[in-house]
């Protein structure tokens, strides 16, 4: 993600049962790093039942995706995944960019959050948002 140009959008597709076997990094400052990095990650749960060591942590697929503007995903047959991924591919082509200048002007790195509220909503629309945002000065941030 690093090597992607800036303001390039950015997705991840995560398939995953959740579950941290092994990590050195914890898991809260990778959602930071991603939300840094403006990643919008999608989550899709899926666990071999076969498989018998570890969980389905859906707490945790669900948590890094809405911190990111995604969507969690728990298919249980094939159809379902195809789905998930039929969804995701509209959402992506279906987005809409909404900026704004914050009247507090200190860039000082801290987490903004953000609510952005749909007027005269009805059932046929969805509103799929960020929760906020770290306030870091970069190159087109007013001095």
């Amino acid at each position: 993600m690093s090597q992607t140009p800036e303001r390039s959008r950015r997705a991840i597709i995560l398939l995953s049962d959740g579950d941290d076997t092994s990590s050195t990094i914890k898991r809260q400052d990778v959602i930071d790093l991603a939300v840094k990095s403006e990643v919008v990650v999608y989550s899709i749960g899926i666990r071999d039942r076969d498989f018998p060591l570890g969980k389905m942590d859906s707490g945790s697929l669900k948590k890094i995706a809405e911190r990111t503007g995604g969507r969690a995903f728990f298919p249980t047959q094939p159809d379902d995944l195809k789905l998930a991924f039929s969804q995701i591919d509209q959402e992506l082509r279906s987005q809409y960019l909404i900026t704004y200048r914050p009247s507090n002007n200190d860039y000082n790195g801290s987490y903004r959050k953000v609510e952005v509220k749909l007027t005269n909503a009805n059932d046929k629309y969805r509103l799929r948002t960020k929760r906020g945002y770290k306030a870091i000065a970069d190159s087109v941030t007013p001095k």
